[in-house]
């Protein structure tokens, strides 16, 4: 069993499982479909259990689902993810000329290599031997109060918006010049997402290597896929992400990952400038007519059914985090998968990860789309994450 969190209204409850590996996109309609085929899962998942209530239920759910399509046509169709996303990259992610004030900051330090001032002396040469090589700063106290403030805002914004989350941890600034790296590693305990949002001016950089890279999922299982057959090199192993100009790259950090090895510069002005942290606190946002204190009762009464429901399959961990689209009448028109970091637990016995994927996704939509909400003066959108562990 494993525990599943939605921490934003203090609702908590044991168990639930995933999985992680799908094939193309799919439609499911109708939220009876989705809790038929998570209740088959759940029982192919448990070995031991007996069939017989099961199956009279999955009859009984079967039933109810041809007369709602007889009614309806089909119902709202839904589309579940192919895939779960460990990386996201937004380019252009600050608006006007945040990005370029920034590097204005950090260019006018270093503007003239003989001055001395306070500025010069806050980096902290950071190295682990075979680990770690970089220069790094707290952005806070680097910037001026008023563009840290307009950064963290902006970073605010995206993850309570995109990724459910209401935390931003402290923001590093980084520089990389000639022999500076990250090895590979994994920083599960800051976050469930990592950021790096780049200053370099990579278009006219004078060094090679500098970009991210992220072991790709399938490595971590490795046999499962594994071909004879097929060419294995870096691109096969790890996801490269170069670090554009005001580009942030948003990707899983338990997944390891590093930075490839700076060569070819000593000048911090023409080394590799990025900002990074991690997001954290997972809560729902709320945005439109709808207010969370409205919204509470109701979720209140439809999470634990839920958390019950999910923790009946088989075990996985990571982020799941949809947006719901809220008429007026308070009625959920249009489920759509944000953040997803899902991955399930191996295990021999257990239905494919597919399948495992699915049901708690089909799941957790049927819960949403049948939720009613109070009414309100206009339309909303609520970001809801649901946490794996």
């Amino acid at each position: 069993m494993q525990s599943c969190h939605h921490r934003p209204l203090s609702f908590s409850a044991s168990g639930q499982p995933h999985a992680y590996r799908p094939t193309s996109s799919r439609s499911a309609p109708s939220a009876l479909r989705y809790r038929a085929r998570a209740i088959a899962v759940s029982a192919a998942g448990r070995p031991n259990a007996t069939s017989s209530g099961e199956g009279q239920l999955q009859q009984q759910l079967r039933e109810e689902v041809e007369q709602e399509e007889e009614e309806t046509g089909g119902g709202n169709d839904i589309e579940i993810p192919a895939k779960a996303t460990h990386v996201t990259v937004v380019d252009g992610f600050l608006a006007g000329t945040a990005a370029e004030d920034l590097r204005g900051v950090f260019d006018a330090h270093h503007a003239e290599p003989r001055r001395v001032h306070e500025y010069r002396f806050v980096w902290d040469y950071w190295h682990v031997p075979g680990q770690y090589t970089l220069l790094r700063t707290p952005a806070a106290d680097y910037f001026p109060k008023e563009q840290y403030d307009d950064l963290e805002a902006a970073l605010l914004t995206y993850a309570r918006r995109e990724l459910g989350c209401a935390g931003v941890t402290p923001v590093w600034l980084s520089c990389y010049v000639d022999g500076c790296r990250q090895e590979l590693h994994a920083d599960v305990p800051h976050g469930p997402w990592a950021f790096v949002l780049s200053l370099t001016r990579w278009e006219a950089r004078r060094f090679t290597g500098g970009e991210t890279f992220v072991m790709r999922p399938e490595v971590l299982d490795y046999w499962r896929g594994f071909d004879a057959d097929a060419v294995v090199e870096r691109g096969s192993l790890v996801q490269q992400v170069e670090p554009l100009f005001n580009r942030m790259t948003v990707f899983d950090p338990r997944l390891p990952h590093g930075v490839s090895i700076v060569e070819g510069t000593r000048d911090p002005r023409e080394g590799r400038l990025v900002l990074h942290g991690w997001f954290n606190e997972p809560a729902p946002f709320f945005s439109g007519a709808l207010t969370e204190e409205a919204a509470e009762p109701t979720l209140a009464a439809a999470l634990p059914p839920l958390y019950a429901a999910l923790a009946e399959l088989p075990r996985a961990r990571g982020m799941l985090t949809l947006r719901l689209s809220v008429n007026p009448r308070g009625a959920v028109e249009k489920v759509a998968w944000l953040a997803d970091s899902l991955v399930p637990s191996p295990g021999d016995e257990l239905p494919s990860p597919t399948e495992i994927r699915d049901a708690i996704m089909l799941e957790i939509a049927g819960t949403m789309m049948d939720t009613a909400f109070p009414a309100a003066e206009g339309p909303s959108e609520i970001t809801m994450p649901f946490m794996f562990d």
